[in-house]
């Protein structure tokens, strides 16, 4: 195996794991949000665990949704609120994984 080919080999494994990783949140989001009742403290520790693995998230939402008014921490939210919060971080994971999937395709397609 060249070095070449081993740089493609762990590129590709490191691609998969993303794609894991990011449907095994997606699918935890999906959990939390089946369950009647939702369980706030799950979604609280929910949005938590996404925002410190995926903090982009929350730029890419206060440029879609600038914000308005004072900021609310996560312990004193409505829970309506919360619950909104988590649905669009599971929408912002699926066009990551989307993406993603897509980037890997472009790459494939460039290199033949």
């Amino acid at each position: 195996m060249t070095e070449k080919d081993a740089i493609g080999l762990f590129e590709k494994a490191h691609t998969l794991q993303e794609q894991w990783k990011l449907e095994n949140d997606i699918q935890d989001i999906r959990n939390i949000l089946n369950q009647r009742p939702i369980q706030m403290y799950q979604v609280r520790e929910e949005i938590d665990k996404i925002n410190t693995e995926h903090p982009e998230n929350i730029v890419l939402f206060n440029l879609v949704f600038p914000p308005r008014g004072n900021r609310v921490s996560l312990d004193n939210a409505p829970d309506q609120s919360l619950i909104n919060d988590l649905v669009w971080k599971q929408i912002y994971l699926q066009a990551k994984k989307t993406g993603k999937l897509f980037d890997e395709f472009c790459k494939a397609m460039r290199n033949g």
